[in-house]
């Protein structure tokens, strides 16, 4: 779910859905999540901001591809974010992501870079593979540097994640915690504590959305990522969601640590 990585703000940022197209048709809900290929673009504004944050805008756009790729699924993320500091100039922050997840669940390729007012800041770039289903395994990152890292047994890449997720709230399970390595950060493999709330037969949504996307049931989830490599009892990012069955995301909202101290709200919709 931390595919669409966003920098990190003290404030609240909603965003809405302009588009949202999907590749085939959505089966009836099951045991077995059936993703399906879909695009989306989400505009950004700035929606609440904390007490001690010092953030005064914040305004942007964040596109999402997923792709079926016969044995593999694949995302493509940019998310292009202008924020102001007091009455400083704006900084421009873009933010890439693009991951290769086998479809078996044990291969992963990974590559993140960010730029800052046009010049490239972050560069992380890295494979990552399993020993077999429930098993550990191994992450290499080549970018910044190499490093490599130990994943924990029962270890799971995003979309997996995501797959198992679905099935869990499927199921009427209202809670899962796993390790989950994304590779969008150096603070990887995270343990993510998911609380699932009641489902709903229908998403919310505009009836061009309605019409393009179909019914689905959706639940509402609360994310909490805690380091594996840290033994800090509060979490890096906070991710609240609202998600179909299909695995497309009505909508998002994320609170994230800023220098442990301060706390961000960053909201998504459509």
């Amino acid at each position: 779910m931390r595919h669409y990585a966003l920098p990190i703000l003290s404030t609240a940022l909603f965003c809405s859905v302009y588009t949202a197209t999907k590749n085939q048709p959505v089966e009836a809900a099951g045991l077995v999540p059936n993703l399906v290929p879909h695009r989306a673009v989400y505009a950004m504004h700035l929606s609440k901001v904390g007490s001690n944050g010092g953030l005064t805008s914040a305004r942007g756009v964040m596109t999402y591809v997923f792709k079926d790729q016969c044995d593999a699924w694949t995302v493509e993320s940019k998310v292009y974010l202008r924020l102001r500091y007091g009455n400083r100039p704006e900084i421009e922050n873009v933010r890439s992501l693009v991951t290769w997840a086998a479809k078996d669940s044990l291969g992963f390729r990974f590559r993140v870079t960010k730029t800052t007012n046009g010049k490239k800041t972050e560069e992380i770039k890295g494979v990552a593979a399993l020993d077999g289903a429930g098993l550990g395994g191994i992450a290499e990152y080549t970018k910044p540097t190499a490093q490599r890292v130990v994943l924990i047994k029962g270890t799971l890449f995003p979309t997996a994640h995501i797959k198992t997720l679905i099935q869990r709230s499927v199921e009427g399970g209202k809670h899962l915690t796993m390790a989950i390595f994304d590779g969008a950060t150096l603070d990887n493999p995270y343990e993510v504590s998911a609380v699932i709330g009641a489902g709903s037969g229908k998403a919310k949504m505009s009836s061009r959305l309605s019409s393009v996307l179909g019914e689905a049931a959706n639940w509402k989830m609360r994310l909490a990522y805690f380091p594996v490599n840290d033994a800090k009892q509060t979490p890096d990012v906070e991710l609240g969601v609202e998600m179909r069955e299909d695995g497309i995301v009505n909508s998002f909202c994320r609170i994230l640590a800023l220098m442990r101290s301060k706390r961000a709200l960053i909201k998504s919709n459509y």
